[in-house]
């Protein structure tokens, strides 16, 4: 528990447990599992508030345990490519700017990562929807899905910098640097879809 206070404190706690901590692939499956377990949930009751189709079924016609299974399933799944293409990202760019690498340390520590971007999941998830042009007038809160998600990018952005220097032992400069190129791809292939 003290691990997820200091993840969201935004110390480097949780990364150096990653790096150095053989019992720390123990936490993987319930970080990746949980946070794409909150995602599908999301998705799954902005669904039935705003309802539509899905897949050619009216979304009132599905039970909640098929639509909550299968969007909790999907997001799991969501978060389990997710996590290994954001891996390979942040290896390219630590290499980039000098670092070690050292993949199977990444692999462990970008983890830790995922669980600040759920301040932006009510975000992905209203966008998500058959109906995300009206979403964010619709669904409860929907003025408040942007600032969260600032909030998350904030929050995604000063973790990369403390895994970077807990990771790959780089200076301030370089731990920048590597934060901005991995945002900038991010951005590049955002633009590009």
């Amino acid at each position: 528990m003290k691990l997820l206070i200091d993840l969201f404190l935004l110390r480097e706690t949780p990364y150096r447990y990653a790096a150095e901590n053989p019992r720390s692939p123990l936490w993987m499956p319930f970080l990746l599992i949980g946070t794409g377990a909150v995602y599908g949930i999301l998705v799954a009751i902005f669904q039935r508030i705003l309802g539509g189709n899905l897949q050619g079924f009216a979304v009132q016609d599905i039970s909640n345990p098929i639509l909550m299974g299968g969007n909790i399933l999907s997001g799991i799944f969501v978060a389990l490519i997710f996590h290994g293409g954001v891996t390979m990202v942040i290896w390219l760019m630590a290499r980039g700017v000098g670092g070690a690498g050292r993949l199977a340390v990444l692999y462990r520590s970008t983890a830790f990562i995922l669980p600040l971007a759920v301040p932006a999941f009510p975000y992905m998830a209203a966008h998500s929807v058959p109906a995300e042009s009206q979403a964010s007038l619709i669904l409860p809160l929907g003025w408040s899905y942007p600032l969260l998600a600032a909030i998350a990018l904030v929050m995604v952005i000063v973790g990369l910098f403390r895994l970077f220097r807990v990771t790959q032992k780089l200076s301030t400069f370089r731990c920048g640097f590597a934060v901005f190129l991995v945002f900038f791809f991010s951005l590049a292939v955002y633009f590009l879809q």
